[in-house]
């Protein structure tokens, strides 16, 4: 298999529009901004969001991806997201900022493989399971990859991964995630 990076840019002009308009959507059809209780990840009715934001699909379509589902994540407290694996069979899908993305870092990491051997997955709150890395001492692995999310990014969900967050970040944090019918792989590619 061909070695994979652990992101790739993407340009999107509109950004800004479609993120000012998530906001907008998020604030009425959700308590992401009240609720403090830490739930990182949040599915979301994807079919209401693109009725309510359409420039989200018309920029995937221009980039030929064809959305499968959206998700919405938030970090409402000043900790990191400790190390894991995403649950498969997702391996690239699109992390597009939303709010609050300065001053946070996606960090990939090199863990040896003795250390990835001991740990069992674990079954997430959809059914699927995944590979929480958390109690994974991370002097002992290698930091690969580091990226603060200001631009929409092809993320490589499948490499051991974490969120930093500074104190000089401003909660909460959202993240659009995006899965599409046709993985966009190719961006990964080395």
């Amino acid at each position: 298999m061909m070695e994979m990076k652990s992101y790739a840019v993407i340009d999107c002009p509109e950004q800004s529009i479609i993120s000012n308009k998530v906001v907008e959507y998020l604030k009425i059809h959700s308590d992401f901004f009240e609720d403090q209780v830490f739930h990182l990840w949040n599915k979301i009715d994807t079919v209401a969001l693109l009725k309510a934001v359409p420039e989200i699909g018309i920029f995937f379509k221009s980039i030929k991806l064809s959305i499968r589902e959206i998700s919405i994540t938030v970090v409402n407290q000043y900790q990191d997201v400790g190390l894991h694996i995403d649950e498969l069979p997702v391996r690239a899908k699109v992390n597009f900022p939303i709010l609050n993305t300065k001053n946070t870092f996606n960090q990939w990491y090199e863990v040896p493989k003795e250390i990835l051997e001991t740990v069992d997955p674990i079954i997430n709150q959809f059914g699927s399971a995944y590979y929480d890395l958390q109690s994974v001492d991370l002097n002992r692995c290698k930091k690969i990859d580091e990226f603060e999310l200001l631009q929409p990014v092809v993320f490589n969900s499948q490499i051991p991964h974490r969120i930093h967050i500074t104190s000089e970040a401003k909660l909460p944090r959202l993240v659009m995630p995006c899965t599409f019918f046709n993985e966009p792989i190719d961006w990964l590619l080395e």
